[in-house]
Order: structure tokens, then C-alpha cells, then sequence
């Protein structure tokens, strides 16, 4: 026969040669495991048996000592009857130092082959005053030895570090080597385009031999497509960018209408209601002072019926004006009505709500609007305000409070600002004289 028909007889791929060296490292493991084991359980079973027999029988002994001095039958009896009740112990017996038998609790020693026997003496001072006998079940050993077969899974561990030594040393020549091989041919041979600059340099009769012989063919076909695939996407790309800042413009200027008021700039209605929901419910939660001012323009009918919709349009464009300077840039000013805007001033005390409130009255009783006669336009406000000290309270409470303070003002005669916490105590409010 051919010496290269031979060759191709006893050619193994990577799986029959690690399939063969597990066999073999297998047998050994477990042959060695399982002797270990079954000697490690036999010496760890008589072992504890051994000591928690003589551990219990010295410990009960000691503790019978001054009874058994004492005669006291009664005390010996009841312990050992407690002793005979738990899981281990199965017959107990104490004699005095002349062999008579003081108590005994549990079945005879000779009744039942599951006991095994201790003995000890009790001793006081030193000197033997009497014996006890303790029967141990050892039924519970038996299960312990049964279920020791558990702890074999403690032995697999040797299995495992030896077969892993053994799959290690084969892995290490069989398939490490050739897959360090294309792993550096790739890392070396890709560019930032993705393409793949390096043939893998491995030509062996295995499966990573055939592997890297078909990677090297589809090799040339991958970056050819890839030049044509990286022509398209560039284009592409270019397109999709533009068209990412066209709607990001877009949403952000949709965003802005959506929460704005189209008349004066102010946020609209729907961006109030949001507010309290989230950042004036926060901030009473957390009991930060905040403060609401509600400003109503009054008669602002008469004002539309007399000059006109597009004069009333300036005087609500001019109030919304006045209001922005008068007001802190935390705050948030929002037109809730036709005539009517609401202010939410975060960390704003009574006081403070009080003095912006007074300001804004004033400054639009004084302000000349453009076509409207002089003293023509005023306001009235009403405040609400939560100092963080005192007890819980909601952003419908608040908002019921700053609507029936704002109420109080028109009723006193409107041009005036009033507090909550003012009404019924008699406090002044400010006013046009």
C-alpha cells in the first residue's frame, strides 16, 4: 500500500483528538476519585461517630455528677428521660459507684443492634461516684453513610482539575495554537473600513487547516463587496445626517409651540398643568417654600369691548412683558386664561411672593399701554404660599388657596394684592389709593 493511504487512514480531526485524550484522562480521574472518596467517607464517619459519642457521654456525665453524689433519683431520671427523647440517643443508664442502677431511660442496650455503646464515668472531684452508659442510634449514621455519597461531588472537583490539566495541554497544541494563528491575522490585517488585509498563514490537514484555506478565498470576495458596500453606505450616511439635523430643528421647534403661549411667549395652559404635576408636587413633597401668585387684568372685557381685540391683544402682550422682568428667571410664568396668568416661584417665602406681588401691581398701574387711556388697565393677585415647616400639603391645595386669595382681591375692589393667610385677619393689602 501507499504510505500516503496510511496517512489519510490515521488522520484525526480536532474532535477525535480530544475526544481521545478525555478517554484516557477520564479513566485515570475517575479511578483515582472514587478510591479517594470512598476511604476519605469511611474515615470521616467513624471519626465523628467516635467523637460525638465520647463528646456526649463526658458532657452528660459531668453534668450528673452532683446528682448522683446526691442521690437524687428524681433529677437523673428526668435528664435522662429528656436525653433518651432526642434524635441520636437511643438508651441511657446511670449505676452508682456500687453497680446499682439509679435510672435508666430508652430501650436496653442489648434490644436493638442499631446502638452503639459508650461508657464514662462520673466523677467529682476527681473521684468516681458512678458510671453512665450511652446507647447511640446509629441508624442516623447509616443514612449519613448513605448520603455521604454526596460528598463525591466535592471528589468531582479532582476529576475536573485533572481533566482539565489533560484538556489543557491538548487544547493548547491541537486548537490554541491554531486559532492564535487566526486571531492575530485578524487583528492585524482588518482596517478601520473593515477590510481584511492578511491571508491566515496556516496550512494544515485538520479542520483549522480547511478553515483558513476557505477564509482566504472568501478573503478577496468580502473586500471587493466591501468597497462597493462602503461607496453606497458613505452616501447614505451623508443623507441621514442631514436629515437627523432637519428633524432635530424641527422637534425641538415643535416642542417649543407645544408649551408655549403663541400671544406672549409666556408657557401656555397644558405646560402649567405639567408643572404642577411634577416640579411644584416635588417641591412641596421634599418641603422646599414655594410660592403661587395668580394674576387676574381687570375688567379686561371692558377693555376689549371699548378699544378692541387688537389693543386688548397689546395690553395682554405688554402685562406678559412686565411680568417677565419682574419676575425671577426660576420662576415659571404660564397664561392659563384669556386674561389670566399664573406664576410658580420656587423658594419663595410669603414675604418674598408678597414684595414681587406689590411690584407687578404697581409697575402695571403705572405702565402707559398703547392706546388705552391712562389708570385703565390694573391687576389683581393673589397669593398662596408654603413656607416648608408646616404640614403636608398638596398642588391642589396650593392652587385652591392662590384661587380664593385672587377671589379676595376682586372682592375688596380689585387693583390689590392678597395672601391666604391674610384673609379674615384683618392685614393690608396693597392698593390704588
Amino acid at each position: 500500500m501507499r504510505p500516503d493511504l496510511f496517512a489519510g487512514v490515521f488522520r484525526l480531526g480536532v474532535r477525535q483528538k480530544i475526544v481521545l485524550v478525555l478517554i484516557a484522562v477520564l479513566a485515570l480521574a475517575l479511578g483515582v476519585s472514587g478510591w479517594l472518596a470512598l476511604e476519605g467517607q469511611k474515615r470521616d464517619i467513624l471519626r465523628e461517630t467516635q467523637r460525638q459519642g465520647e463528646d456526649l457521654t463526658r458532657f452528660v456525665s459531668q453534668a450528673l455528677s452532683f446528682s448522683v453524689v446526691a442521690y437524687d433519683y428524681h433529677t437523673i431520671d428526668l435528664l435522662l428521660n429528656e436525653l433518651a427523647k432526642s434524635q441520636d440517643i437511643g438508651y441511657v443508664k446511670v449505676t452508682s459507684r456500687k453497680g446499682n442502677v439509679m435510672a435508666e431511660a430508652g430501650a436496653p442496650a442489648d434490644a436493638d443492634h442499631h446502638w452503639i455503646l459508650f461508657q464514662a464515668d462520673i466523677l467529682l472531684d476527681g473521684a468516681k461516684v458512678g458510671e453512665l452508659t450511652l446507647g447511640l442510634d446509629n441508624r442516623r449514621i447509616i443514612r449519613q453513610w448513605e448520603e455521604a455519597g454526596l460528598s463525591l461531588l466535592g471528589k468531582e472537583a479532582l476529576i475536573i482539575v485533572i481533566i482539565t490539566v489533560g484538556v489543557f495541554l491538548a487544547l493548547s497544541y491541537i486548537v490554541v495554537r491554531p486559532l492564535m494563528i487566526i486571531s492575530r491575522s485578524l487583528d492585524e490585517g482588518v482596517d478601520i473600513r473593515g477590510k481584511i488585509l492578511r491571508d491566515i498563514p496556516l496550512d494544515t490537514g485538520d479542520e483549522f487547516g480547511r478553515l483558513a484555506r476557505q477564509y482566504n478565498d472568501i478573503r478577496s470576495q468580502l473586500n471587493q463587496a466591501n468597497e462597493q458596500l462602503q461607496t453606497k453606505v458613505d452616501l447614505a450616511g451623508e443623507k441621514l445626517r442631514e436629515t437627523n439635523l432637519q428633524l432635530l430643528a424641527r422637534t425641538k421647534e415643535l416642542e417649543q409651540l407645544t408649551v408655549t403661549d403663541p400671544l406672549t411667549g409666556l408657557y401656555n395652559r397644558r405646560h402649567f398643568e405639567r408643572l404642577t404635576v411634577s416640579e411644584l408636587a416635588i417641591s412641596l413633597r421634599q418641603r422646599e417654600p414655594s410660592s403661587v401668585l395668580m394674576i387676574d387684568i381687570d375688567h379686561f372685557k371692558r377693555v376689549n369691548d371699548t378699544y378692541g381685540h387688537d389693543v386688548g391683544d397689546k395690553v395682554l402682550r405688554d402685562v406678559a412683558g412686565i411680568l417677565t422682568e419682574v419676575f425671577r428667571k426660576s420662576d415659571a410664568i404660564c397664561r392659563v386664561g384669556g386674561e389670566e396668568f399664573i406664576a410658580l416661584c420656587y423658594g419663595a417665602y410669603k414675604r418674598d411672593a408678597l414684595a414681587i406681588g406689590e411690584k407687578i401691581r404697581k409697575s402695571i398701574e403705572a405702565h402707559a399701554f398703547p392706546g388705552v387711556s391712562a389708570a385703565v388697565v390694573t391687576v389683581s393677585i393673589g397669593i398662596a404660599s408654603y413656607s416648608g415647616e408646616s404640614g403636608e400639603i398638596t398642588a391642589d391645595d396650593l392652587l385652591s388657596q392662590v384661587d380664593k386669595a385672587l377671589y379676595h382681591s376682586k372682592q375688596l375692589g380689585r387693583n390689590r394684592v392678597s395672601h391666604f393667610a391674610d384673609i379674615g385677619s384683618g392685614a393690608g393689602a396693597g392698593q390704588a389709593t
